[in-house]
């Protein structure tokens, strides 16, 4: 499995940058972390959230133990005692598995056929009126609640993060991107989904996604970070079955493919036999 990664970060129009990110395509782990703005030492709190993953890092990435990296950066963050904040979001590939994990609302976003299939959820107010049907996913752009985080690093003593995301068996073709909430405010999913498309690797994806983003906001936005992944597979690469993912929190969108073609087949099945026993009693 080879990856072929690109990673951009920027001021925008501000003096100092606070976002941090980790690329690491050789350990398979990818992190932006965005240092809240209005709080102290934002900076220096993302930077610790992103030396913590970098140091935790080693394969052996599971569900739980995703979960253990988010609470161990927010361990970190607390430790500055200074009250320092950040956001995280994090992807881990390994085995033919990505697995991912958020605190707040900078995003990964997962992609097969140039579509996006797996999205993380934001800890928020606003995303909290989504899943209340107040307002559409879209509309979180621009909204007036769009900085009042519900889940942060360095917030609380323990995060608590109840979404839980299924791991994704990756397939020859996909990609992933991971950014703060800098990014995607100027660059819209449809906008990703059509630059994958006409990309032959992360760099040229990203180079058009970011051309969006400068003409856009003008430079004069919030910091923000971007991490774009293509995956290929080689012939020989053989990777261990996982379970189909059950139906989970999350914004997520996963294929069902041998549940959905086996209820099909059934379902045909079932219609066929109806028709036979109608056209036997039409024919006596």
């Amino acid at each position: 499995m080879i990856v072929d990664s690109f990673h951009y970060t920027c001021e925008g129009g501000r003096e100092i940058n606070e976002d941090s990110f980790l690329c690491s395509t050789d350990r398979g782990v990818y992190v932006v972390a965005d240092g809240l703005g209005g709080h102290s030492d934002g900076e220096k709190a993302s930077l610790a959230a992103v030396d913590y993953f970098d140091k935790n890092c080693f394969g052996g990435y599971t569900g739980e133990s995703v979960s253990q990296l988010l609470e161990g950066a927010n361990a970190e963050v607390l430790k500055m005692g200074d009250g320092g904040k950040s956001t995280v979001a994090a992807g881990f590939l390994e085995k033919g598995r990505f697995l991912y994990a958020n605190a707040g609302d900078s995003r990964i976003y997962y992609f097969r056929d140039n579509k996006i299939i797996a999205q993380s959820k934001d800890h928020s107010v606003c995303q909290a009126s989504v899943d209340m049907g107040l307002i559409r996913p879209e509309d979180i752009r621009g909204n007036e609640d769009r900085s009042r985080l519900l889940k942060v690093l360095g917030g609380e003593e323990k995060l608590n993060i109840k979404i839980h995301y299924p791991p994704i068996r990756v397939q020859n073709g996909d990609a992933f991107l991971i950014c703060s909430d800098g990014f995607w405010d100027y660059v819209y999913e449809a906008e990703m989904e059509a630059d994958l498309l006409k990309s032959d690797c992360a760099e040229v994806w990203a180079k058009h996604m970011l051309k969006r983003h400068i003409l856009r906001a003008q430079n004069k936005g919030d910091n923000y970070t971007v991490i774009c992944g293509m995956i290929h597979l080689d012939e020989d690469d053989i990777f261990e079955e996982i379970p189909d993912p059950s139906p989970g929190e999350g914004r997520t969108r996963l294929p069902e493919a041998r549940g959905s073609r086996r209820r099909l087949f059934v379902e045909l099945a079932v219609l066929a036999v109806i028709l036979v026993i109608l056209l036997v009693i039409a024919f006596r």
